[in-house]
């Protein structure tokens, strides 16, 4: 029996709070400025040559039990395949940069962290949903004012509040992302867990913590925060820099989403959504029927 095509609309992932911080960041004096001048000076080859020249490009033939994550997400999101790469850095992270040309990075500490295939799954799902919640070009923006800025001549005058709003953005977008993870695995657990190994350790250490008792530690955190203005300035002048939220509040975040009713709406359509085929070669979205790929040349014999 046919499934019903059907599209899962990507600001149905968008966390309000996401939204708000970018139509902040937006307003912020200057930054339609610096962002343009990024645009116009900084061309995608130069990330391209240097994630190519410094670390490993997974690929079907190359560590495909780690690339193989990616092909099926990208196919149930709609999207054109990234580029994945792995990198050497003892910390777990991963990250999705780029514009045009997209990357999604795993580092080798992130896989030392988590074994779990499907928590893998959720990791990569979330730096999926960086591009399906259209967040990757404004992730770039922030990635190179922090590695250039000062050298292309901002001062800090101009660069300190767009650092502060972009950063401020990049946490709240993070939410967002999360609930893409949530709804392409289609429970809030696996995610959770995931998250969990990154904050507190391997699988060894973190398999038997509870969840809802963790996420309790955002509610304390927030009554810090709600008890003493004074604490509310330390606390936000100790995040201020961060581009990612505190993981229990993300968790608690997680948790309370998939308890909604817009959750299971967009679990359930997900579930009924075809995946898009895509080129082995290229990654791009093609028709099923074709024989060949309209972008590169390469044969579709026995695309799913």
């Amino acid at each position: 029996m046919n499934r019903e095509v059907m599209e899962v609309n990507y600001r149905e992932f968008i966390h309000p709070e996401d939204e708000s911080a970018m139509r902040n960041l937006e307003g912020v004096p200057g930054f339609d400025a610096v962002a343009r001048f990024i645009l116009e000076h900084f061309t995608e080859d130069l990330m391209h040559g240097l994630y190519m020249a410094q670390n490993i490009k997974l690929s079907p033939t190359q560590l495909p039990e780690i690339y193989e994550l990616l092909p099926p997400i990208c196919s149930k999101f709609g999207i054109d395949l990234p580029e994945f790469y792995l990198t050497m850095d003892p910390v777990p992270n991963a990250w999705t940069i780029g514009d045009k040309r997209k990357f999604v990075v795993l580092t080798s500490g992130l896989l030392d962290h988590i074994r779990d295939k499907r928590e893998l799954q959720s990791i990569v799902a979330h730096e999926c949903g960086h591009i399906v919640c259209r967040h990757v070009f404004y992730n770039t923006i922030a990635m190179l004012l922090v590695s250039f800025g000062e050298s292309l001549g901002f001062g800090q005058v101009v660069l300190a509040p767009i650092l502060i709003a972009i950063k401020y953005w990049q946490r709240r977008s993070e939410l967002s992302a999360d609930r893409a993870s949530v709804v392409y695995v289609g429970e809030p657990e696996t995610p959770s867990r995931a998250l969990l190994r990154i904050c507190g350790g391997p699988a060894d250490l973190t398999k038997d913590i509870n969840l809802q008792e963790y996420a309790e530690q955002a509610k304390a955190y927030d009554s810090l925060l709600a008890n003493s203005q004074w604490n509310k300035m330390l606390q936000n002048v100790a995040v201020m820099n961060a581009d990612h939220p505190f993981a229990a509040v993300r968790i608690r975040e997680i948790l309370s989403w998939a308890a909604s009713p817009q959750f299971t709406k967009l679990r359930d359509a997900m579930a009924r959504v075809v995946a898009s085929p895509l080129c082995p070669k290229c990654g791009r979205k093609v028709s099923a029927k074709a024989k060949f790929c309209k972008f590169c040349g390469g044969e579709l014999k026995g695309i799913k």
